[in-house]
């Protein structure tokens, strides 16, 4: 028969044994539910930010602000110049989109890289439009939103940031 003296810290040592499985099993689930919501975060941004270019996009026939009005005069909207690649606004229609995104994504992450590819391309790495293609009705054009992500337990074990990715595609519809 034991005596309650002989058992007396068996409570404390399972407890040692146990709490830093429970802990790190706990902050595992922390992570995996942070992994979830950045994913959607890139997802709805790189979405986001592709409606944004195929209905906000400038072409040749788009009409420009004058810029803000007088305090006596109403300045009137003129007809955008086209610029090289087709585009009305030129590289500021893609930093647009690329603020859209970045604003949709805020908060998943600091490192947030957007690229923005006119045409078909078979993966949107860098800010490169397929041969010939321009920001006229029917081009397709692919938002990808690429964000690196540091989690708990995996940099317990030794892994660095993990990279999330997600892009949209969408014809330009303006």
């Amino acid at each position: 028969m034991m005596t309650r003296e002989k058992t007396r810290g068996q409570a404390m040592v399972e407890f040692a044994l146990v709490f830093p499985v429970f802990v790190l099993l706990l902050v595992g689930l922390f992570d995996f539910g942070r992994a979830i919501w950045v994913n959607d975060t890139l997802s709805t941004a790189a979405r986001e930010a592709g409606r944004y270019a195929i209905v906000h996009g400038g072409s040749a026939s788009t009409l420009c602000p004058a810029g803000p009005p007088g305090p006596d005069s109403q300045a009137p909207a003129t007809k955008c110049p086209p610029s090289p690649n087709g585009t009305a606004y030129g590289s500021g229609s893609v930093q647009a989109i690329k603020d859209v995104a970045q604003r949709w994504a805020a908060g998943s992450s600091s490192s947030v890289t957007v690229h923005v590819c006119y045409g078909v391309v078979a993966t949107c790495t860098s800010d490169t439009n397929a041969a010939g293609a321009k920001n006229v009705r029917g081009t397709p054009v692919t938002v990808r939103v690429d964000a690196n992500v540091g989690l708990s337990v995996p940099s317990l074990l030794g892994f660095d940031a993990f990279t999330f990715s997600s892009s949209s595609t969408m014809l330009v519809n303006h």
